[in-house]
This record gives C-alpha cells, sequence and structure tokens, in this order.
C-alpha cells in the first residue's frame, strides 16, 4: 500500500476511544472509526486472513434486511472493483454479517470535506489539479458505464502523499434501490447539495451529471461557498432546474471552465474528458500549486498527519510559492506537472467516453426533506400519482417527507404512482392521568417518568384540595411530543373569606350563624356595653370586612348590657324628685303606680327594686305613691309610668 496505518485492531489511538472488538465474517477486525454519513459509519480496520490494513464502510443495519439492497450492492462492488484506476478507490470485499459492509483501501490523508471544513479553501493551482485528478477517475468509470451519482467532497479521499482518489462508486446507485431511504434523510438533504439539474428533475442520468457535481465542488473549495443553496431542499433542487452554476470572479482562470462544467443544458456541459482538457487550459496561467494541507480521517479540526503533502511530482521539489495573481510570464507553468498533464490530456482526449444507455424511463426526484405539498406539486407536474402514508418520527417537522416509494433514483413509468411517507411530527408520549391530587413534586416526577415536563405553574383556590396540591391539567391534548412543558394548576387552598358587615349590635345568634356558614370558626365572648342591648354583637375580631383564611377564628363579643349599678331610694320623695334622683343614677325607665290628687304633692310608698339593689341600669323601677295599692311583681297595667327623660 502507499498510505500510512491506522491503529491496529484493539489498540487505542491518541485522542480516541478504544476500539470496538467485532470481527466481520471472522476476517475483518475492526479498529476506530474514522467518520460517520448518513448511510453508515467507516472503519480503520485489519484484513486477518491478508494481514493488511483496510477501511471497512459499516452501513446501516437495516439496510442488511433489505434483499433487493443487498443484491444490488454485491453488483455495483463487483462493478467498482474492476475499475481498477489509480484515482478510483479500490473495492476489495463487501459482505453481510449483521450489517452490510464494503471493504477498501484505507487512505490515511482524509477527505476533501474534512480540509475545507477547517476553513481552509484551495488556490486555483490546488484546484486545478484535484479538478484534473478527478476528472480522470470520472472519464475511466464513465468509459466503463459506471456513474457515480452523488460526487462531494466527502468522497475526494487523499493517501498520505496527497494522491487523490474518488471513493463510493456504486453506492448511490445501490441506495437509490432500497425503500429504506428513511434511515439516510440526512445524506439525501447532503446529496442535494450537490446533485445536478437532472437529478433535481428525476430525469435518466449520465456521466455529465458527475461533471455538474464537480463544478459544484470546485466552486466551494475555491471560495469557500457552494452556490444554489436555499433556505429549503425544494428550493435548493428548483435553483438547479433553471439556471447555470453562477461562477463568481474569484474563481480566475478556472471559471470558464467551470461555467461549462455548470451548464443546465446536458448539450453545453462538457464530459469528464473534455473538462478536463478545459482546466488544463488554464493551467499556463496558474502559479505552481502550493502544498496541500491534509487532515486526517476521523481528525477534521486536527492537525495533518504528515504535514503538508505538495501536490507536485516528487520527482522536482517545490519551489517558492508565487502569488497567482502577480506571476510573470516567466513564472506561469512550465512546471514539471505540464508535461505530466499534457499526457493526461492527450489520455482524456483520444479516449473513446461512455455516454451511457440514455434510458427513457424517468426517475423518481429527490423529495426526502421538502414539504409534503411542494413534493406532491413535484411529483404531479412530473405526470405521477401521489399518494400519502403518514408516521411520527423524532427530530423531524411535521409535513416534512421521510421517505418515498419507490426510493430516489428508481425508474418510474409517467403513469406509476409515488408513496410520500410523510411525518406528522416528533414521536407522542401520553400525558400522565391521575396527575390531580398529587403534590406539584409528585406531579413533576411522574411528567418526568414519561419523558415530560413541567411548563406553566399557576394558582387558583379550591374549597377541597389544599395548597400545594395538582387542581388541574392543562395538556393540550392527550399525546405530546417527548419532553413537551404540560401546564398545570395547583391549589392555593381555599378562597379567603371575607367578614361579613352589618352583624354588629345584630342578634348575636344571626352573626354565629353567618360566620359559620362561611367555615369559620366563631368564639363568643361577652361584656357590659352602656348601649348595645343585651344579647346583641357589640363587635367582631378581625373586624367586619376584614379578609381572613377560610378556617380562621373570628371572636363574636356579645352584649351583657350595661353595667349593674345600686338603684337609690326614693322612698318617702315626691314623685318628681324620686324620678330625678333615678334618672341622674341612670335608670331611665320608671313606672309610676297610682295616681296622686290633684294640686296635692306625691310622695313615694315604696319601690321597686327596694333601693340598694343592684341591677340593670335599663332595667325597669316601679314606684308606688302612697294610697296606691303596689301590684304585682312583674304586673303594673294598672298604673302609669313615666320617663325622666
Amino acid at each position: 500500500m502507499t498510505d500510512g496505518s491506522p491503529p491496529a485492531s484493539g489498540q487505542v489511538g491518541p485522542g480516541h476511544e478504544p476500539m470496538p472488538a467485532r470481527v466481520l465474517d471472522g476476517r475483518y477486525a475492526l479498529g476506530r472509526a474514522l467518520g460517520t454519513g448518513a448511510s453508515g459509519t467507516v472503519y480503520a480496520a485489519d484484513d486477518l486472513d491478508l494481514g493488511r490494513h483496510v477501511a471497512v464502510k459499516v452501513l446501516h443495519e437495516a439496510l442488511a434486511g433489505d434483499p433487493v439492497f443487498v443484491e444490488r450492492l454485491g453488483i455495483e462492488a463487483r462493478t467498482v472493483g474492476g475499475l481498477q484506476h489509480p484515482n478510483i478507490l479500490t473495492v476489495y470485499d463487501w459482505g453481510v454479517d449483521g450489517s452490510a459492509y464494503l471493504v477498501t483501501e484505507y487512505l490515511a490523508g482524509g477527505s476533501l470535506r474534512s480540509l475545507l471544513d477547517t476553513g481552509r479553501t484551495l488556490s486555483h493551482s490546488q484546484a486545478l489539479v484535484i479538478g484534473l485528478e478527478v476528472c480522470k477517475a470520472l472519464d475511466h468509470a464513465h468509459q466503463m458505464g459506471v456513474v457515480h451519482r452523488d460526487l462531494k467532497p466527502a468522497n475526494l479521499l487523499f493517501s498520505q502523499d496527497g494522491h487523490l482518489k474518488v471513493s463510493d462508486f456504486g453506492l448511490a446507485g445501490a441506495l437509490a434501490e432500497t425503500s429504506r431511504t428513511d434511515i439516510f434523510v440526512e445524506g439525501i438533504v447532503g446529496t442535494a447539495r450537490f446533485a445536478s439539474p437532472e437529478q433535481a428533475k428525476g430525469q435518466p442520468l449520465d456521466g455529465r451529471s458527475d461533471v455538474y457535481a464537480l463544478a459544484l465542488v470546485l466552486v466551494e473549495a475555491v471560495t469557500g461557498h457552494l452556490p444554489f443553496v436555499e433556505d429549503t431542499l425544494l428550493g435548493t433542487l428548483r435553483s438547479r432546474r433553471r439556471r447555470d452554476v453562477p461562477v463568481p470572479a474569484s474563481m480566475g482562470p478556472l471559471g470558464p471552465a467551470v461555467a461549462r462544467a455548470g451548464s443546465v443544458d446536458l448539450a453545453n456541459r462538457p464530459t469528464a474528458a473534455e473538462f478536463g482538457r478545459l482546466l488544463l487550459e488554464a493551467a499556463p496561467a496558474l502559479a505552481r500549486p502550493e502544498p496541500l494541507p491534509l487532515v486526517g480521517p476521523g481528525e477534521i479540526g486536527a492537525a495533518p498527519l504528515s504535514g503538508e503533502v505538495p501536490l507536485v511530482p516528487k520527482s522536482r521539489p517545490p519551489e517558492e510559492p508565487k502569488p497567482e495573481r502577480t506571476v510573470g510570464p516567466t513564472r506561469r507553468l512550465p512546471w514539471a506537472i505540464v508535461a505530466a498533464l499534457m499526457v493526461v490530456g492527450a489520455v482524456l482526449g483520444g479516449a473513446a467516453l461512455w455516454q451511457g444507455s440514455q434510458e427513457e424511463v424517468p426517475r423518481v426526484p429527490l423529495l426526502v426533506g421538502a414539504d409534503e405539498d411542494e413534493a406532491a406539486a413535484t411529483l404531479t407536474e412530473a405526470g405521477w400519482r401521489v399518494e400519502s402514508r403518514y408516521e411520527r418520527r423524532d427530530g423531524t417537522n411535521e409535513g416534512q417527507v421521510l421517505a418515498t416509494e419507490p426510493g430516489f433514483g428508481a425508474e418510474l413509468a409517467e403513469d406509476g404512482t409515488v408513496l410520500l411517507v410523510v411525518s406528522l411530527g416528533p414521536t407522542r408520549v401520553p400525558v400522565p392521568t391521575g396527575l390531580v391530587g398529587h403534590t406539584l413534586a409528585e406531579a413533576t416526577r411522574l411528567l418526568e417518568q414519561a419523558s415530560l415536563e413541567v411548563g406553566t405553574v399557576s394558582e387558583a383556590h379550591d374549597e377541597a384540595l389544599e395548597a400545594g396540591v395538582v387542581l388541574e391539567v392543562l395538556a393540550v391534548a392527550e399525546e405530546l411530543a417527548p419532553w413537551s412543558g404540560v401546564d398545570l394548576i395547583v391549589s392555593a387552598g381555599a378562597a379567603p373569606r371575607t367578614v361579613p358587615v352589618g352583624l354588629v349590635e345584630g342578634p348575636a345568634d344571626e352573626a354565629v350563624a353567618a360566620l359559620t356558614a362561611l367555615g369559620l370558626e366563631v368564639v363568643v365572648a361577652e361584656a357590659n356595653d352602656e348601649f348595645v342591648p343585651a344579647g346583641s354583637v357589640v363587635s367582631l375580631e378581625p373586624g367586619p370586612d376584614s379578609e381572613v383564611p377560610r378556617g380562621s377564628t373570628v371572636v363574636v363579643v356579645v352584649s351583657l348590657g350595661p353595667v349593674p349599678r345600686a338603684v337609690p331610694g326614693v322612698v318617702g320623695l315626691e314623685l318628681v324628685a324620686a324620678e330625678a334622683r333615678l334618672a341622674a343614677a341612670g335608670f331611665r325607665v320608671i313606672e309610676v303606680v297610682g295616681l296622686p290628687e290633684v294640686g296635692e304633692p306625691a310622695a313615694v310608698a315604696s319601690q321597686q327594686p327596694a333601693g340598694g339593689e343592684e341591677v340593670s341600669p335599663d332595667q325597669r323601677v316601679v314606684l308606688v305613691l302612697e294610697g296606691a295599692e303596689a301590684p304585682a311583681e312583674g304586673d303594673a297595667d294598672d298604673g302609669a309610668s313615666s320617663d325622666p327623660e
């Protein structure tokens, strides 16, 4: 091999976790993962039978259960294994052991994608050399009847000495045969970034689709930006259908060749051999290519494995780098690589290039990730019938196309039917029942066990549930997306009570009944009061219109009437004097028994209560005049009463 070796199986590479102890079909011992894509993971591995280091691409496990895919993978692997070209990654073997896998040669220099992801861009000379090497690989494959279909920076790999090889020939074709496009949604969306107009339209492909993709790759490699990338998948594909690739002035001498390769019109687009010759025409205007900093596999962002690798033949040491746009005539490309490139040009020019059989049957376009309505419109416009099936899937949005049946790239007659598998959004989990009555802490635990969380918590008063207990669940549906927030209403306890007004000076029993009906505890206290009649409410504590919690205690002070006092003795006094003395002592209700003679003074013969007896001032005092018969106690019907006031 021409490359550095990967860490042996079972070892731990610097900065890497221990390698998985897995041997495929008893032969390929997997080492560390070099990178993971949408369709699978690439591992450094050891071929235990031949004792050599290899790379093994382990495809998604679900693909192993698709017999159509497995059969197509075997056909593609055997076809690519027979290509045998210096710029095409060699496929050694394939198989199925739990997962389908491909065994290829191991390259230690990383990919163009990993290099670009470090933030670097290529000079015109570097891009020229890469473009020529890819053109050689494509031209050879196209002559053998193989179209790549998925050319992108991630599939352009470097050996440790900087030699470029194109990988994944045939894989896109095999994946197109599976109905399990749902397992590599992201990969298809990523592939669309480099899709040709024909792929966007679902039309038959030939080698010129790969040329278009290479034009996009070179633009991104030089400028750091990929043209025709819209906010949506279909927006990107629509742009490809109508317009040529915009070539910025920063592409310099490469611009005319790239513009031809990025033409929407297939008739104007060159073959791989023609594109190579167009690129070669720009060589005399360019400076020598500078060393290319490589990024090792699985180490994106790390330092290059072996420093900077020159893109010039080793037979001639690299000269000092020169600015490309200030090169004079003596500095232009009489470099040693020109001779090699001219040889390449002659080979490309004389090759009988495979153009592929122009199939009449259209192919299903890329629709995964698109909006259902847009996808349906695209298919209808192409003359196909559209059906939809709906399912939930995490990481997707409602209305997003997850897969098509038949899958992307599959041949389908114009009157055929395409089934769109459409997302209803992320998977749903049921909202737990029985949250009402639990404390907020308990409800939080139950929601987290159901992969949900507490949303907004508000409070409301409730007569039955104590404070801090869940009163109501405000879920918008019985099932929600995982880790959605569920709003809760938590009891703040019973509503506060307002002590009624109008109870003071009213009957005590009525006040007690009203307060008890409000859920308040009542304590009755008694007190003398000069003005509030006995049995009436003197005061409330807390007072009227106060707000108190349910169950609070309200003290009702009930009047015992005025403070008892001694009745003045008035026997023997004239009636007028007796009444005056009683009134002065606070006794206001006086009853007089007997009628005095006209013009004669009337003296008090007796009184009830007797003088000196302590009674309430509001109690009636009976005065019996001389000559009158004292009434029985409590009987004063025959007497006359007077009120000194």
